[in-house]
């Protein structure tokens, strides 16, 4: 379980640490769906397709993307095969849900390095009677930053997730737009009007990209409603490896889910309560505030948009382009054959910033063996069936929820992703290969400046701007900053830093930092006698001495029998990367590049954690 701050309040501790779901009033009907009568692995896994340009002129690729509302089906049977259906209707239960470009994710954007493309985003929420949407699909906690000033429900930002993008075009939070073409800029930085379109130049190398949501404070309802895609880069030097590809290349996309028995989507709220007083929070109609947690965790996995599907493989090898796109749950993967001994061997090629120095073979078991993957993270991973023709793998996770010290995955539900049959015989001759040596790695300068940020998870009192109730919140923060608080890391244009990132919370959190491809040097501990946490406005101290490279909070260091690998720099984060998991009481070292004007964003991927304000601007000045 999440290790909740002293007890301040007993409200307090019902707020931030409460497991049990409630559903908004105006669904009160619907009761949670139990994952365990959810019939696993028969459903096909969806191939998520390529999004065809409008047009090709000019050395520009030109393509338009919809927000839109629809009915999805995510395979919701029950264990007989037959179907759900609504206790208030009796009709087969629906899920309403949000897309790209159809009613949950969307297809994929490829591009190539060097070709610049331009996407028009538009905003064309609507319900099924066309009339454009004004509530959203999931409970708006409106005490958060970025949804209490009045803000409209339906409002959308696209972000590029790993793209060096120009500021203006990667997806700053405040610069949201709404559903109305009519509409008048939102003050913020938005524009008017219901569309905007962004060039990217793809001045970088092949990678797994991928864009989603990026609304200030609703990131975590836009992204689990369905506004989530792939945006894959490719090269020269990538298309010469002669990697699996075609229908041997396929995307996959982790999100853990909760459904209510009318086949809604469920994500868990709690009502607020007056700190002092113990009393339901009421807002100006007279009804409880409820509260979205500081993380989600669903009890049921979908991958592509389909709970617990399988695959058909031939006996050979397949390129997998992995991404975790949960809001909270990290995955630690590995492969199971059943009624059978080993399993297929699993390399993985690429992060999320493209190939790796060397490849490195992963996800051989549970525990330190699996692949572990934290929100926002890509894998790139080439996984060889060839000696398991006739028999059914099943990809399975042993990750904690929150990561690490949670609780244990359910080995029924969260504990599978999906299966693998693979066929008695290959179709042809597999003439796809590894990476033979070393991908060529940019190679960054030393840096200017090391700076020191530090994680925090800090507990602070709301007032709600209807009613003026006092809530308790708990809070998430960087560098003991609010995201409107004046922007403190400004790096010079041009120049290379190194980011010292010190978490001292309970919980591992993915930090990503928009623009830059960084290099991840160095984990470890740190001494909290020699850390000194920062005033307002200035960098946390270090003291000489303090970081300990390779050794855990207990002492134990790399290559002891004992020693947590957490604490140590991965085989997989070689290369470039743009999110690095942080460890509990320990700091990681990355280096950037900063070689983009304007306002970015850093922030944690665990998308909840974002939108309970862990997360800052940087700017890049001259």
């Amino acid at each position: 379980m999440r290790k909740c701050p002293p007890a301040l309040l007993t409200a307090l501790a019902l707020v931030a640490c409460s497991s049990g779901a409630k559903a908004p009033a105006s669904r009160r009907a619907a009761q949670p769906l139990d994952p365990e009568s959810i019939r696993q692995f028969a459903n096909p896994l969806p191939v998520i397709p390529a999004l065809t340009p409008d047009s090709t002129s000019g050395g520009v690729d030109h393509y338009t993307v919809t927000a839109q509302q629809g009915t999805h089906d995510f395979g919701l049977r029950r264990m007989d095969g037959t179907e759900f259906r609504d206790p208030a209707t009796g009709k087969a239960i629906v899920t309403t849900s949000w897309g790209y470009n159809g009613p949950y994710l969307g297809p994929t954007i490829e591009a190539r390095s060097g070709r610049a493309v331009v996407v028009r985003y538009v905003n064309d929420l609507r319900g099924a009677d066309g009339a454009r949407l004004k509530k959203h699909l999931l409970r708006v906690d409106p005490t958060l930053h970025g949804a209490s000033g009045g803000e409209p429900e339906i409002r959308i930002v696209p972000h590029l997730h790993g793209g060096h993008s120009a500021a203006g075009f990667d997806g700053n939070p405040e610069f949201w737009f709404g559903n109305d073409p009519a509409a008048a800029a939102n003050g913020e930085g938005g524009p008017a009007g219901n569309a905007v379109e962004y060039t990217y130049e793809n001045d970088q190398r092949a990678a797994t990209l991928w864009f989603h949501d990026h609304a200030m404070g609703i990131t975590r309802l836009n992204v689990y409603a369905g506004l989530a895609a792939f945006y894959v880069l490719r090269d020269a030097e990538e298309d010469a490896l002669g990697l699996p590809a075609g229908a041997q290349e396929v995307a996959l996309v982790l999100q853990d889910k909760s459904f209510n028995d009318d086949g809604s989507l469920a994500y868990d709220t709690l009502p607020l309560v007056n700190p002092y007083t113990g009393a339901a929070v009421l807002d100006a109609d007279g009804l409880p505030v409820l509260s979205s947690k500081p993380e989600f965790f669903g009890n049921a996995i979908t991958v592509n948009g389909v709970v617990w599907p399988f695959l058909e493989v031939e006996p050979r090898r397949y390129r997998f382009r992995l991404l975790n796109g949960s809001d909270s749950r990290f995955y630690n993967l590995w492969m199971e054959v059943t009624g059978g001994s080993g399993a297929p061997t699993v390399t993985q090629i690429g992060n999320e910033q493209g190939l790796l120095p060397a490849s490195v073979v992963t996800g051989a078991g549970p525990g330190p063996a699996g692949l572990l993957v934290a929100p926002g993270e890509r894998a790139d991973l080439v996984v060889d069936f060839a000696a398991f023709a006739g028999q059914v793998v099943t990809l399975r996770n042993d990750a904690n929820a929150p990561f690490p010290d949670g609780d244990p995955v359910d080995s029924l539900t969260t504990g599978r992703i999906m299966q693998f049959r693979v066929k008695a015989a290959a179709s042809g001759a597999d003439g796809s290969a590894l990476p033979a040596a070393p991908a060529q790695q940019p190679v960054l300068a030393a840096p200017a400046l090391t700076r020191v940020v530090d994680l925090q998870e800090l507990v602070d009192i709301y007032q709600l701007p209807d009613s003026g109730a006092q809530v308790p919140r708990l809070e998430l923060r960087l560098n003991g900053l609010r995201f409107d608080d004046p922007v403190t890391e400004t790096p010079k244009l041009g120049t290379v830093e190194d980011w010292v990132i010190v978490n001292t919370t309970v919980d591992m959190h993915p930090m990503h930092l928009h623009l830059v491809a960084f290099q991840v040097l160095e984990k470890g501990s740190f001494d909290p006698d020699g850390f000194t946490r920062a005033a307002a406005g200035n960098m946390p101290v270090l003291a000489p001495g303090a970081l300990h490279p390779d050794t855990d909070p207990e002492g134990r260091v790399k290559g002891a029998g004992d020693f947590n690998p957490l604490y140590a720099l991965a085989p997989n984060e070689a290369g470039l990367k743009d999110t690095v998991r942080i460890p509990p009481g320990g700091y990681v070292r990355v280096r950037s590049l900063f070689d983009r004007p304007g306002r970015y964003m850093w922030h944690c991927h665990i998308l909840s954690h974002e939108d309970h304000e862990m997360m800052r601007p940087f700017e890049v000045v001259p």
